[in-house]
């Protein structure tokens, strides 16, 4: 085995060991998280539950996989019904975000620590590989949600859709970095129509291969839509996430290209796209608005002239009474007597309350 090998098996024995360490401490704070709404299961089940995603999780980063016939996964396939296949994605997620911010503390492995992105992605696998583990149990008996994509074998949007909103919670629970990349294949449509689908499905395949070689192996790489590719860049600020968004575009434009046997004409493939994200997550972000804002860029560089990148930073959809008063450029106090008169609309989170950034928008433009 070489080094490589070698200081991934390590990453992946410490963080097995880790987690049944201290699975008992985990196995409480997990079940407290995924209670999900609307499913009909008492306390002792979702604790049950919660030891059994633990030992899941321990299982997958020992071993690296998981058998979707193993005793363990029929234990899980018991809990479907009650729960649908999308409550048990989320369930897995939360469970995921308990073990990573667990691991976080610790000296050894944690996100201080050299091999901190190993063990983040040693996690992860273990996130996928519960989940397409259970998609093969359940082929059949419902209609599962796909893990993966079939065309590039990269992260499904299911998955991704999921990742991204756990990866905002997170961000903002520690308020660190997070950034999101969308690249969409220039002229895909025109290819489609003058060299056959299959080109265009190639092309699209070749691009996720050189996203997954390209990205870090922590980094969440999705196929997103029917032509996009997205990525999830934990921890990472805009301008980080901008950089690589320019490399990656000049790789694709360097490595990518088509050529037409009949004609002998040569086509460079290219690819535009949206860098957006923020380097403090301080308020709430919902993951729809980060999706809708890179569409929209990614549209803004066609646009403007194809195989360029459009740069957002992110604004929170809804912000506490200190950030509507830095908004408006009132007190504090004043943006309380506006919530209590009624005239702006708060909702209460944990100590603080939340306004919603149109609704502040519209009554700043009252006040102009």
């Amino acid at each position: 085995m070489d080094d490589t090998g070698t200081v991934a098996s390590d990453v992946r024995n410490r963080t097995t060991a880790l987690i049944r360490e201290r699975q008992d401490a985990l196995a409480s704070d997990v079940t407290g998280a995924i209670a999900v709404a609307g499913a009909t299961l008492d306390a002792s089940h979702w604790h049950a539950l919660a030891e059994l995603l633990i030992r899941l999780f321990a299982a997958s980063t020992d071993a690296g996989a998981l058998d979707a016939q193993s005793a363990v996964m029929r234990d899980l396939a018991r809990y479907t019904p009650p729960l649908t296949t999308r409550q048990l994605v989320e369930v897995v997620h939360h469970t995921e975000r308990a073990i990573l911010d667990e691991i976080a503390l610790d000296d050894r492995l944690g996100a201080t620590s050299e091999p901190w992105a190993a063990v983040a992605h040693v996690i992860r696998r273990a996130t996928l590989e519960i989940l397409a583990a259970h998609t093969e149990q359940m082929a059949g008996r419902e209609a599962p949600i796909s893990v993966r994509d079939t065309l590039t074998t990269l992260i499904a949007s299911p998955v991704f859709d999921l990742a991204l909103s756990q990866e905002i919670e997170r961000a903002q629970r520690h308020q660190h970095a997070v950034a999101m990349l969308l690249f969409d294949i220039d002229d895909l449509s025109q290819i489609n129509r003058e060299h056959g689908w299959g080109v265009g499905d190639r092309l699209l395949e070749r691009t996720g291969i050189l996203a997954r070689q390209f990205f870090r192996t922590h980094d969440w790489v999705a196929r997103h839509g029917d032509d996009s590719i997205a990525v999830l860049l934990p921890e990472t600020t805009l301008d980080q996430a901008s950089l690589l968004a320019v490399r990656f575009r000049e790789m694709v434009q360097h490595r990518l290209v088509l050529q037409d046997h009949k004609t002998d004409m040569i086509k460079i493939v290219t690819v535009s796209a949206a860098a957006i994200g923020t380097d403090l997550v301080q308020s709430d972000i919902a993951a729809a608005y980060v999706l809708a804002e890179a569409e929209a860029a990614v549209l803004r560089a066609k646009l403007n002239g194809r195989n360029r990148i459009e740069r957002i930073a992110l604004l929170p959809t809804s912000l506490t009474i200190f950030g509507a008063a830095g908004m408006l450029g009132l007190a504090p106090r004043e943006v309380a007597r506006l919530i209590r008169e009624g005239t702006l609309t708060a909702s209460r989170r944990g100590r603080h309350y939340h306004i919603d950034r149109d609704l502040i928008e519209a009554y700043r433009k009252t006040i102009r």
